[in-house]
């Protein structure tokens, strides 16, 4: 059923690393040098796992979206946890409801990343299959 075709689709393996690099990126750039590239880090993630899947572009956007509930999910559970304990727990609606924000636009990023990730790929594959007949 439906279980089988999830396993089929969704590449865990490459979605975690995908979450890997974002976790990481996230910590380096907004927790130690505090310049947020949040959204250029799911970018990347979303690429890397649409290349490695290596399948077509719908498969790509939806390891792209498993990847950005994922990552985006744990960003936001960090920073909504760092904000209240900096003492911003008066606030704590708007910073949730921001992090939805957020959470909707990492989403998007991955998923985009996804297919350009997977479009990516074809076309290195194609360009790889050209240089071998070329060899011959």
């Amino acid at each position: 059923g439906v279980d089988s075709v999830i396993k089929e689709i969704i590449k865990w393996r490459t979605v975690i690393i995908g979450a890997v690099i974002i976790l990481t990126s996230y910590i380096i750039s907004d927790i130690i040098s505090g310049v947020s590239l949040i959204l250029p880090s799911f970018l990347l993630a979303g690429l890397v796992v649409g290349f490695i899947i290596n399948e077509t572009e719908k498969n790509g956007a939806l390891n792209g979206v498993v990847l950005g509930v994922i990552g985006g999910i744990i960003t936001n559970v960090i920073l909504i946890v760092m904000m209240y304990l900096q003492g911003y727990g008066d606030f704590i609606v708007s910073i949730i409801s921001t992090a939805m924000i957020y959470l909707v636009l990492e989403i998007v990023v991955a998923t985009v990343g996804g297919v350009f990730g997977s479009l990516l790929r074809i076309e290195f594959d194609k360009s790889e299959m050209e240089y071998e007949e070329v060899e011959e």
